[in-house]
């Protein structure tokens, strides 16, 4: 059946094999709809989770226990800020701190363990991430659209040479103007710190605790641009990691065991 040829007065007339197609086709959509936009449904995994998209903070720390929403929480807030899409549930601070095509970094475990396998699927639209069966409640599609990669193509979009991903900005009030590109810049941990000096980054996430040394380089890397610093973390409890500079540079950090959020 063709919607476009769909009049509502004609509605009454429909068969009831014409209203199943109709309603197949319907859902159809729904389901496509959310595979290639999952991030307009995006909604927070608790209310401390909301408070880390509502901050304004230079510094904000994501804190929970393993599985609870601190990652998604943070590539989340990311993608919002580098595409310039605003979810559904986010309407009430649309554009509070959107700033138009930014360049991003974001710091994970490994580039091998952590990168490959667990970060960028859950950046793919095509791809799954979550408990349930695709398309389930627990769980969500990659968050970056589909019409923010470059021709709707992750392959023209991502460069795995430079660990670098380029995403269309869309104005928020008006999606079909394209602002400009954003740039995510992948490094890890286990990484030397002089790989980090240089560039500036509007915005830079870290997926668990970094090195003394790569914070520092990071931090200076937002200074001139005004930028933002996320830190997902699962408070350790290694009493040989040294955690008093967390105190001193976080300025907002979360501790309320499985839910992330901010304190």
């Amino acid at each position: 059946m063709n919607f476009a040829e769909l009049q509502p007065e004609t509605l009454s007339s429909l068969t009831d094999e014409q209203y199943r197609a109709l309603l197949a086709e319907t859902v159809e959509l729904a389901r496509e709809d959310r595979r290639q936009n999952q991030l307009l449904f995006y909604r927070p995994a608790s209310a401390r989770a909301q408070e880390v998209h509502d901050s304004a903070a230079r510094v904000v720390g994501v804190g929970g226990g393993n599985g609870s929403g601190k990652t998604d929480t943070m590539l989340g807030d990311g993608v919002m800020s580098a595409t310039g899409g605003c979810p559904h549930s986010q309407r009430h601070r649309a554009g509070q701190k959107f700033r138009g095509p930014i360049n991003c970094r974001v710091v994970v475990e490994s580039l091998t363990t952590t990168l490959e396998p667990i970060i960028l699927p859950k950046l793919m639209w095509w791809r799954w991430s979550g408990a349930d069966s695709p398309g389930g409640e627990r769980g969500h599609w990659g968050w970056v659209p589909k019409d923010c990669l470059i021709d709707g193509d992750w392959q023209r979009s991502w460069s795995s040479k430079l660990r670098l991903l380029r995403l269309l900005c869309r104005d928020p009030k008006n999606p079909e103007i394209i602002l400009g590109d954003s740039t995510i810049q992948f490094m890890s941990k286990d990484m030397d710190a002089t790989d980090f000096a240089s560039g500036d980054f509007h915005l830079i996430g870290h997926d668990e605790p970094p090195h003394l040394a790569q914070w520092r380089e990071n931090e200076a890397r937002t200074m001139r641009v005004g930028g933002r610093i996320l830190l997902a973390m699962t408070w350790p409890d290694d009493p040989s990691i040294n955690v008093d500079w967390l105190y001193n540079e976080v300025y907002e950090v979360g501790r309320s065991g499985a839910d992330p959020g901010v304190a």
